[in-house]
């Protein structure tokens, strides 16, 4: 069976061109001569000069699973994917055209960029090493060892090759060989390929690496440049710069006065927490940037008064440069620098994050770094003339302030709003203030003209689009993170004073509504989309008494404290069954919420995916994914387990020693299974196919449309939550005179089309949008409920209702190696009539069932 295009991952769509949905012969590898020329595959010559360019893509796209096995993993079969594996010519020559340059292989991005392997490493990130030739049979970032080498080939020749598997004609490896595995073996003349004809890798000559390499593709007159790698030299640090540190103790910067154009210098003094020997100081926030960024070079001056040179990422190098006095010293705690992060002890790391709330708040001031960005001064220019409350009708009217307003637009999609460590800094600070290059403004301005700016976003809009500007520089998603950034870090806490005149700190939302509510702020680290939030959650570690902010919280063994030294497996794993235990609701599983890690997760803990779509639309949207259907914590949609309470408990996988994951058992009922699918709604976009399996039936000009199915769209829902007008369905009825050529209604065309004359119609499809976004259309078996799933979702896959959950979702039986079954969470689900108790009230016709996660 061909698959759809429309079940096509996104990743392997974008940037690169797939094979076309032509059947496939069977694998007929060819054979590899030493002088490079190919026997066996007929027509070859002409491929190889149509397909250079896309091999040329082929290593930079390829998805991880694929690219580790060396063919078309059984997940790409599951879901029906189409992958350029597909093609046997470029199967054929994927081995030959691997680059052997590169130490790393990264997912999403290509040497010298560091992979997540690199930068996840504990207990500190590993160091990317300039590329070296003839390392193909190494591990990723592991020392070269030629004698352990040969040791394995040795044993590896002495062993019996087990036959392989292969699978629609395509001869494979074991879907458990590591990606080291795969490629040593694949050097060794064995058994492994059951074709015939095999092939041997052309032999390369060694050569001298120049400064600048130059890579040149097979088949192709384009040179590919090689930038030289930047060394993170900010790693190391002098040892005598740093004074070592006593519990209750932390470093400040003492940064030298100096004019703009003289070189950074400072040296280190200990504070303690202590009022009594208090250090008045600020502290500076900003954006860290890659680790690959060119890096600056500053001076730490030692108690014996030698200085040492140290290496600063350029971001912090331009924030010292502007903050520091001309003609007094300047004290500061910068994280970056007065912690020693190149000492690799996670001691005084996992130390410093329980104190960053006592730092953060008895400083004097924190400096926001925005960076130089003309756009970013421009606005902080403009953000007092909003604040003149009665001239903003005029400001959003008049359209001399255009360029003003598309300059507040791009300071809300600065990138230091989508640094999710930042939120708490800003939080438990008692005063901020704003800084980009010279011009400041206090941080309250900003959230004011945030607030103003809301109020007036569809009219400063409508000026936009009268002018032919892009309106969508005012709402798109880097705007909307910042409105988040801003929220949480102004209404997390709140200061009350007791009836004894003591200022008391308040924390309003809970570590799971921080966590589910911040999704689109990004984390370097994958346990700070955790830990960064403990500072200010209501749940997180109990202060204490005697100060508002003491860093050293009391024995809770409820909460959870840092600890960079765990595994982050563990660490999401208790932050779930905690939140499940804390708010008596299975919801946290529903949600997508952790960040990609290297580690196999549970599917009960879905990690946030960034999708690549292909913008084949000149009216594209910035979604790239639905609404969550199970809303935030103590704010739900739908109630489908009708207020149960969850019944569920926590096993160990004993028989798995490399296994980390853990079983959730939780109790539900079965309701029904999945008969039939539509295909997945790239882009949003009401496909033909679902109009079909919705039993919407054309007679004449018109279409006899069934309430379920518009209702299903929207999931019964309006934009916040409540119940939808019952203008929906005429809208709809004039979307379906509306469709393409091949039957589809186009949603992304039909809102641009009607932006400037039509809001109900720009309404109600960019519902439709949140809700179907990536989704697919089901057909239940029994009931033939409509409804929409996960793309992931298969058909034979079963719907449930969880006792706790307030939506329904879906299952997936299967079996490990030993033949016992065990479930899958696909994810959430809508299903169009039991979202509101209906299952619950009709108990009595389902049998209750244990279903184990895992």
């Amino acid at each position: 069976m061909l698959p759809d295009t429309n079940t096509i991952d996104p990743q392997l769509r974008d940037g690169v061109d797939t094979p076309p949905l032509t059947a496939q012969p069977p694998l007929v590898l060819p054979t590899r001569t030493h002088d490079g020329t190919e026997t066996g595959v007929d027509g070859e010559d002409g491929e190889r000069q149509e397909g250079s360019e896309k091999r040329q893509k082929l290593n930079l796209w390829k998805c991880k699973q694929c690219r580790e096995a060396r063919k078309k993993v059984q997940y790409c079969f599951d879901l029906r994917l189409i992958c350029e594996l597909l093609s046997p010519v470029q199967l054929a020559k994927f081995e030959a055209w691997t680059v052997y340059l590169a130490k790393c292989y990264p997912t999403d991005r290509v040497w010298p960029a560091k992979c997540d392997r690199c930068l996840l490493h504990r207990p500190h990130p590993l160091e990317c090493s300039e590329p070296e030739l003839n390392n193909r049979k190494r591990g990723p970032n592991q020392p070269k060892d030629k004698e352990k080498e040969k040791q394995k080939e040795t044993e590896k020749a002495k062993t019996p090759q087990p036959p392989t598997r292969s699978m629609t004609g395509i001869a494979s490896t074991s879907e458990k060989e590591t990606p080291t595995t795969s490629r040593a073996s694949s050097d060794d003349d064995s058994d492994t390929m059951t074709s015939a004809a095999k092939f041997e890798r052309p032999q390369r000559t060694p050569l001298v690496l120049p400064k600048s390499l130059k890579r040149e593709h097979p088949g192709s007159s384009s040179v590919v440049e090689i930038p030289k790698p930047v060394v993170n030299k900010e790693d190391i640090r002098p040892a005598s710069c740093y004074p070592p540190l006593q519990e209750g103790q932390f470093r400040i910067l003492q940064l030298a006065p100096g004019r703009p154009e003289d070189p950074i210098s400072g040296s280190f003094v200990v504070a303690f927490m202590d009022p009594d020997r208090e250090i008045k100081y600020e502290v500076i926030s900003y954006l860290w940037g890659l680790p690959n960024q060119k890096a600056e070079k500053i001076n730490l001056v030692d108690p014996q008064g030698k200085s040492h040179p140290i290496y600063i990422r350029s971001h912090l190098y331009q924030a010292l440069k502007n903050l520091r006095h001309p003609e007094k010293v300047r004290s500061f705690w910068v994280d970056a620098l007065c912690i020693n992060y190149g000492s690799g002890n996670q001691i005084e790391k996992n130390s410093m994050a329980a104190m960053k709330r006592y730092i953060f708040h008895t400083a004097q001031n924190l400096c926001f770094w925005l960076g130089e960005d003309e756009d970013s001064k421009r606005a902080l220019k403009f953000i007092p003339r909003i604040m003149e409350f009665t001239a903003v009708d005029n400001l959003a009217s008049n359209e001399s302030t255009i360029d003003d307003w598309a300059a507040f637009g791009a300071l809300l999609g600065n990138p230091v709003f989508s640094r999710l460590m930042l939120v708490q800094e800003v939080a438990v600070a008692q005063n901020v203030t704003l800084h980009c290059g010279q011009p400041a403004i206090y941080y309250g301005d900003l959230v004011d003209a945030v607030s103003m700016f809301k109020c007036y976003r569809n009219q400063i809009s409508l000026m936009f689009r009268r002018s032919g500007r892009n309106h969508k520089v005012l709402s798109n998603r880097t705007v909307t993170r910042a409105e988040r950034f801003i929220e949480v870090s102004v209404n997390a806490l709140r200061i009350i004073r007791t009836a004894d005149g003591e200022l008391k700190a308040h924390r309003r939302l809970s570590l799971e509504a921080l966590v589910s509510y911040l999704t689109d702020l990004s984390a370097t680290d994958p346990l700070d989309r955790i830990y960064s939030m403990l500072a200010i959650a209501k749940d997180g570690p109990k202060l204490d008494e005697r100060t508002l902010f003491m860093s050293l919280p009391k024995n809770d063994r409820d909460a959870i404290h840092p600890d960079y030294d765990a595994n982050v497996v563990d660490v999401y794993q208790n932050f779930v069954i905690r939140a499940i235990k804390s708010s008596d609701s299975l919801d946290m599983i529903c949600r997508l919420w952790a960040s990609p890690v290297s580690e196999a997760l549970p599917t009960w803990i879905h990690p946030l995916q960034r999708y690549r779509q292909p913008k084949f639309d000149d009216f594209i949207s910035e979604r790239t994914e639905a609404d969550s259907l199970v809303g935030l914590p103590d704010y739900n949609n739908y109630h489908a387990s009708r207020g149960t309470t969850p019944t569920y408990q926590i096993k160990s996988q004993s028989s798995f020693a490399n296994n980390r994951s853990k079983i959730l058992c939780v109790n539900g009922i079965r309701v029904d299974t999945i008969a039939r699918l539509g295909p997945r709604a790239s882009e949003g976009i009401i496909l033909y196919e679902w109009l079909q399996l919705g039993g919407c039936v054309r007679t004449g000009a018109n279409y006899t449309v069934p309430e379920a199915f518009w209702r299903t769209l929207v999931a019964d829902r309006g934009p916040n939550g409540t119940m939808p007008p019952s203008w929906y369905a005429r809208v709809f009825d004039y979307c379906l005179l509306h469709l393409t050529d091949i039957g589809d209604i186009n949603t992304n065309r039909i809102i641009h089309e009607h932006e400037k004359d039509s809001s109900l119609v720009v309404s109600f499809l960019e519902r439709v949008q949140s809700v179907i976004w990536n989704r697919k259309l089901l057909v239940s078996e029994k009931n033939r409920w409509l409804g929409l799933v996960p793309m992931a979702t298969l058909e034979t896959d079963i719907i449930c209702i969880l006792y706790g959950c307030s939506v329904p979702v879906v299952l997936r039986q299967v079996k490990t190696e030993e033949g016992v079954p065990y479930f899958q969470l696909v994810g959430e689900c809508y299903v169009h009539g039991i979202m509101d108790g209906e299952i619950i009230d009709a108990a009595n016709e389902y049998a209750e069932q244990e279903f184990d996660l895992k």
